[in-house]
């Protein structure tokens, strides 16, 4: 069946330390793996941009793995963009078709698209329990 959706789903603002925020998982052996790594959507393809704070500076692309694009921007060391951004947001794009089109999108779209009060008709991907409480952390240490 082929995929006619521009976009399937959507995450909006999440930090970036859920890729350095380790999750208790019953029965997990090892090394505790990152929020990041429970969260399903970023297994997929799509486009995404960063934030600092509120204000949007980078829109790009990951025709593998979110996780894998995103992980990269928050633990490599001395890229641009690296210590620059503390939130993101991102667009599931399972048509890789539509890849590029997505991204000119949001590019040309900058940054009144951050302030656009219409409701996308897209299914909200839901912040899990890990993800809120380090969310609740971080508003009660003033850095959201």
């Amino acid at each position: 069946m082929k995929q006619t959706n521009l976009i399937s789903n959507f995450i909006r603002m999440w930090p970036r330390a859920i890729f350095n925020t380790p999750v208790k998982i019953e029965g997990h052996r090892g090394k505790q793996p990152s929020i990041a790594m429970t969260i399903n959507e970023l297994e997929r393809p799509g486009v995404y941009i960063l934030y600092k704070d509120d204000q949007p500076f980078y829109v790009g692309q990951a025709k593998g793995k979110l996780r894998s694009r995103l992980r990269a921007h928050a633990n490599s060391v001395g890229g641009l963009r690296t210590y620059s951004w503390n939130y993101f947001s991102a667009f599931i794009v399972e048509n890789l078709s539509y890849i590029d089109e997505v991204e000119a999108i949001l590019i040309s779209a900058m940054p009144s698209i951050i302030s656009n009060s219409s409701k996308p008709k897209l299914t909200k991907v839901k912040m899990g329990p890990s993800t809120k409480k380090l969310m609740r952390e971080l508003r009660g240490k003033g850095l959201y």
